[in-house]
């Protein structure tokens, strides 16, 4: 037969949460061990009365037998002696105190037994008290001396009759007292028992209810585990679930999120990392494409032809320092310095094409230079101040300012012009093309491929924090960017 309790308390352990689980396994282990309580509480207590009621009973016989023996033949002898007289002697109020005492030991539950020798003693009692009202009518109407002895020895043999009698009620109590222990050895023993099975089938109902409820808790848990250790080994396809129960469901379901977040981070990644690749073999390929080759060559052609031998050294040394710094072994970080010789190799051969309209000025700070920064982000916006700044203003040299600095956030880079400048809506329109990416055609030569790719490999290397910033007027544009002074930690080791 299923008990009520442990049918409740299984249901908890299916539906609630662990903090209800573990009060549910609480009242369970309870209630299985109160019966118990209860069964020892009630058997102390009732031995505790038996005894406590059959001393109760000796104390009282042997305090109505120690009156019978010294109080009321002393009282008696008084009244016949006339020392005393009976209204004022107190024989009535002992009488009918010791009769109210024997009254109430006849009556006692644990005395029934021995209500028959309460019951002689009761019939003696009135014999007594027949006789003390017989002596107190001797005395009144002044009898002679005999017949009051005669009076007072009747008195005196029923009461040591009274006292024999009280003697072996109190005799027949202390045998009670030692039926009583062997009635409570065997009670005990079988108590003993009983308390055995009851607890035996406590633990076994204790056992399935904490089996019950430990399972509902650690069961999710081993799920939440593996899954767990499925996400550690790189399985983020791992989903769990779980019955709507409490904090668990709520967990299973965090971490459910959790591994759909970190695969969609995951997926997003591959997909930036994949991304940054195809920009940085396109800006390789910008910078290595046959139209600047042949441009430099031309060059290099023309300045031999002219016996200019200083040229050609200056524009073969520095197209070698430019490619070589620009491939730099398949690395993606250089030391500063590296960077600034790559853009002054790039001005130098690029104001040899351009003597008439391009001046340059390089301004950097020597203390920065062992500082480690992402490799080809000065010379694409260098090309872009000359291509869509230099080369369309009209009449005079322009000039292209290259500046590195340290700054309390880092190192401050910027690239400015003299060039023709921005309105501020073609401004706002290389702004958004810089940050969502080139068009097309005509747009894609207009924006410049380079404003993009240098902004979007900053932002992916270095944060959002450090992407480009443009300023452009009538006078000329800048493009500034702000580096930490240390490797980002997605490229270090």
């Amino acid at each position: 037969m299923r008990l009520p309790f442990y049918y409740y308390v299984l249901r908890i352990a299916r539906f609630s949460g662990i903090r209800k689980k573990i009060i549910a396994s609480f009242i369970a282990i309870f209630l299985l061990i109160l019966p118990l309580i209860i069964n020892q509480s009630l058997t102390g207590i009732r031995q505790a009365n038996e005894y406590r009621a059959i001393i109760d009973n000796i104390g009282r016989a042997s305090s109505l037998n120690m009156k019978l023996r010294t109080e009321i033949e002393p009282i008696v002898w008084d009244i016949v002696a006339g020392k005393s007289r009976f209204e004022s002697s107190g024989i009535a109020d002992l009488m009918e105190g010791i009769r109210d005492d024997m009254d109430a030991l006849r009556l006692d539950y644990y005395s029934r037994n021995n209500r028959t020798t309460m019951d002689v003693v009761l019939r003696t009692m009135t014999t007594l008290e027949s006789y003390i009202k017989k002596l107190e009518l001797q005395v009144m109407y002044d009898r002679p001396v005999a017949e009051h002895e005669a009076t007072l020895e009747e008195i005196r043999s029923v009461t040591n009759l009274m006292t024999d009698l009280m003697q072996n009620f109190i005799g027949k109590q202390m045998n009670e007292v030692s039926m009583l222990n062997e009635r409570i050895s065997e009670r005990n023993v079988k108590i003993f028992f009983a308390d055995m099975l009851l607890l035996a089938a406590a633990l076994v109902i204790g056992f399935f209810t904490v089996w019950a409820i430990s399972g509902s808790i650690s069961r999710p848990i081993e799920k939440l585990r593996r899954m767990a250790s499925k996400i550690a080994g790189g399985d983020f396809h791992s989903r769990v679930s779980m019955r709507k129960d409490g904090e668990l469901s709520e967990l299973a379901d965090s971490m459910n999120s959790m591994a759909r977040q970190i695969e969609l981070l995951i997926q997003k990644s591959i997909e930036e990392e994949r991304n940054l690749k195809i920009s940085e073999m396109k800006t390789l390929q910008a910078q290595i494409t046959p139209h600047f080759l042949y441009n430099t060559l031309d060059a290099i052609i023309w300045a031999a032809e002219s016996n200019r031998s200083r040229d050609v050294i200056k524009l073969v040394s520095a197209l070698s320092s430019f490619f070589r710094i620009t491939l730099s072994h398949g690395v993606d970080f250089i030391p500063l310095r590296d960077e600034i010789q790559h853009v002054e190799n790039y001005l130098i051969i690029q104001q040899m094409r351009y003597s008439d309209i391009l001046k340059y000025e390089i301004d950097s700070d020597p203390e920065i230079y062992d500082d480690t920064v992402l490799k080809l982000l000065l010379q694409p916006l260098v090309e872009n101040a000359i291509y869509h700044g230099i080369r369309q203003k009209r009449g005079g040299r322009g000039l292209v300012t290259v500046s590195a600095r340290a700054c309390p956030r880092g190192i401050s880079f910027r690239v400015s012009d003299t060039g023709v400048g921005m309105t501020e809506d073609h401004a706002e329109r290389v702004r958004r093309v810089m940050r969502d990416g080139p068009g097309d055609g005509a747009d894609r030569d207009k924006a410049g491929f380079g404003l993009f790719n240098v902004n979007r490999r900053l932002e992916l290397y270095y944060g959002r924090e450090s992407g480009l910033e443009i300023e452009s007027g009538d006078s000329g544009t800048a493009v500034s960017f702000v580096l930490p002074r240390s490797v980002p930690s997605s490229v270090q080791g």
